[in-house]
C-alpha cells in the first residue's frame, strides 16, 4: 500500500509538472520522469518511441532511461524492425503486459529475440495518443534482472503517464509548427516590403 501511494504521488507530481512546461524542456523532462518512475518501481529501462510524420507503422526511439552498464541502445532504432509484433499491437491501440517472454505468441519470434538481445525479462508497453486520436507512439517500462508480474494499479499508472507524455509531445509539436508558420509569414512579409 505504501509503494502504491508513493507511485500515485509521483504520477500526480509528474502530471502537474507537465501542465505548463515550456516546449523546449519537454524532452528533457520526459527522460527525467522515466528515470524517476524506474527508480521508484525498481525498473531497469524505459523507452519512448514516436511515429515519424508520414510513416505510419514505423516508430523511432526518441527518449529512454537506462542505468549505466546496460545493453547499448541503437542510435536509430525502428520498433517495427526490432519488435514487429509488439509495435503492430501497441500502435493499434493495445497495451501489452508481458510478465515473461514465454508468454509471447509464436508469431512474436522476432520480438522475443530482440527482447533477449536487450536483456529484457518482463515489460509493459503502452500506446501514446491524445484523447481518442490516432496512436503516434509508445512508451515501455522493462525489467532486465527478473520476470515480474504487473499489478493492474501499476499498469493503470503507466497508462496515465503515457497520456501525460502524449499530451506534452502533441503540444510541443503544435508549438513547433506554429513557430515555423510564424517564421514563414515573417519571411513573406519581409519579401513584400
Amino acid at each position: 500500500l505504501e509503494e502504491r501511494l508513493k507511485f500515485e504521488r509521483l504520477l500526480a507530481e509528474i502530471s502537474a509538472h507537465f501542465v505548463n512546461l515550456p516546449a523546449d524542456r519537454i524532452d528533457r523532462e520526459i527522460e527525467d520522469a522515466q528515470r524517476r518512475i524506474c527508480e521508484l518501481l525498481d525498473l531497469d529501462r524505459s523507452t519512448l518511441w514516436q511515429v515519424p510524420e508520414g510513416e505510419p507503422g514505423a516508430a523511432l526511439l526518441t527518449h529512454w532511461h537506462q542505468p549505466q552498464g546496460g545493453p547499448s541502445i541503437p542510435e536509430l532504432a525502428h520498433a517495427r524492425d526490432l519488435f514487429p509484433w509488439t509495435a503492430l499491437k501497441v500502435l493499434g491501440g493495445e497495451t501489452l503486459t508481458i510478465s515473461k517472454m514465454t508468454d509471447l505468441p509464436p508469431e512474436a519470434g522476432r520480438d522475443r529475440e530482440s527482447f533477449r538481445l536487450h536483456d529484457t525479462k518482463s515489460a509493459v508497453v503502452v500506446p501514446l495518443s491524445v484523447g481518442r486520436g490516432p496512436v503516434f507512439g509508445l512508451v515501455s517500462f522493462a525489467v532486465m534482472r527478473e520476470e515480474r508480474s504487473w499489478p493492474e494499479t501499476v499498469v493503470m499508472g503507466f497508462k496515465l503517464i503515457a497520456e501525460v507524455f502524449a499530451n506534452a509531445l502533441a503540444r510541443k509539436q503544435m508549438e513547433e509548427q506554429l513557430h515555423a508558420r510564424l517564421r514563414e509569414i515573417e519571411g513573406l512579409r519581409q519579401r513584400l516590403e
